[in-house]
């Protein structure tokens, strides 16, 4: 009598610990037989039933419809003493205002107060299962967007890449998935320039430039990138980056276009007007800052309007296109040569004082006097030399070479005077 008795404390003390550790539970509990027996607070809130509410219905009666006869099958093996474990990783429950909720059931059969019962708990699973929704719209718009989108590790190794991206550059997701943007590199950009777009990154910060690319193939590709860190929970460490991407090839070869049709003469291929002039602005600020010489020389082809008349504005055409090439063949790349106008012309000399100049000057003027044509044997010109000085304008020192040039022409042409 004694021991039955030590086995009922037992049992009311395990049963005891048991409400306890279920009434403090965030997880759904439930004890039944043909009705429940036990339910949680937790398991009342999820359903929207009182906890005496529950007490007086069947288990089933809270299951969605079509599921009802299913689960009152399993509840009658479970009160014949079947013993099986059931896991239902997704279900819907049934509340009391009629809302559907996505849960995940475990329940196993028990034995309980002489004779057996269904226990099991629920755990509320809609937030899950709402974000695994928005994961697949999210990886289905990815997939399908326009922009190239791809997902890097730590180190820069790629570990997803959209249908966009392998389009664009033209590999297949095995050929990219495992290396690094490397892949992608066309050289145009030079080590410090990754440098620091990785220091930029390392640090948290998002990143945005127009790289210049390379497809498979070896095409220049023009990616207007974004690089964004992507943070632990916690927020402190960088677990990933996402890399967003939109060709701008088109774009940016029409903006090369424009601006060469702005800036360059479509004749002779040089600079024109208005680029010399940003040119002499340029030459002009270093010279100011720096105290840095430059010199400025003027050409004028000598009765360039005869060779129009004479042989027709196409033969002059030809014959401004050679001067100009003749011109840029003999001079370095940071002196600028640009049409003025006509059959004008004028040379930026960087670091040339009066002398040098002179000197260069007389060499261009052979240069262009040894040139042949068919139609003729040769041209001349005449050449305006002036050195910028420091504090005086642009247009000063234009007016001064230009001085000079009239003062050749003056002079009998074909050669070359300084003021």
């Amino acid at each position: 009598m004694k021991n039955a008795q030590s086995c009922i404390d037992l049992v009311e003390e395990s049963e005891e610990k048991f409400r306890k550790i279920a009434e403090n539970s965030l997880v759904g509990m439930f004890i039944y037989n043909e009705y429940f027996v036990y339910v949680n607070k937790a398991f009342s809130i999820m359903t929207g039933y009182t906890q005496e509410e529950l007490l007086k219905m069947h288990p089933w009666e809270i299951a969605e419809e079509k599921d009802k006869n299913s689960f009152k099958k399993i509840v009658k093996r479970r009160l014949k003493g079947e013993m099986f474990p059931v896991v239902h990783n997704e279900s819907l429950l049934v509340k009391k205002n009629n809302e559907r909720l996505n849960v995940k059931v475990s329940a196993e059969t028990i034995h309980y107060k002489g004779s057996y019962a269904g226990i099991g708990i629920v755990i509320d699973i809609s937030d899950i299962i709402k974000k695994n929704q928005i994961i697949k719209v999210l990886i289905q718009a990815l997939s399908q967007s326009d922009d190239m989108v791809f997902i890097t590790d730590i180190h820069g190794n790629i570990e997803y890449a959209n249908r966009a991206m392998l389009k664009i550059y033209g590999y297949n997701e095995e050929e990219l998935v495992g290396k690094t943007p490397r892949i992608f590199s066309s050289k145009e950009h030079d080590k410090s320039f990754y440098k620091e777009l990785w220091q930029t990154v390392l640090n948290g910060e998002n990143y945005h430039q127009v790289l210049i690319n390379k497809s498979k193939d070896g095409k220049r590709i023009y990616a207007d990138t974004k690089i964004t860190p992507v943070k632990d929970d916690r927020g402190e460490n960088i677990e990933y980056f996402a890399v967003t991407a939109r060709d701008v090839t088109s774009r940016v070869l029409r903006e090369e276009k424009f601006k060469e049709l702005a800036t360059i003469d479509p004749l002779t291929k040089i600079p024109n007007r208005y680029q010399l002039n940003q040119y002499f602005d340029e030459f002009i600020a270093r010279a100011e800052r720096t105290g840095n010489e430059f010199s400025v020389l003027m050409f004028d082809i000598d009765h360039f309007k005869r060779i129009n008349d004479s042989y027709g504005h196409y033969v002059g055409d030809c014959v401004l296109q050679a001067f100009s090439q003749s011109i840029v063949d003999n001079i370095r790349v940071v002196d600028k040569l640009g049409r003025w106008g006509g059959e004008e012309f004028i040379l930026l000399l960087d670091g040339a004082d009066e002398h040098e100049a002179m000197d260069i000057g007389e060499k261009l003027n052979k240069v262009i006097a040894d040139m042949n044509f068919d139609m003729f044997c040769s041209i001349t010109v005449s050449i305006g030399v002036t050195q910028y000085r420091v504090g005086e304008t642009k247009e000063k020192c234009i007016e001064r070479a230009d001085n000079a040039l009239y003062a050749a022409k003056n002079l009998g042409r074909n050669r070359v005077v300084f003021n």
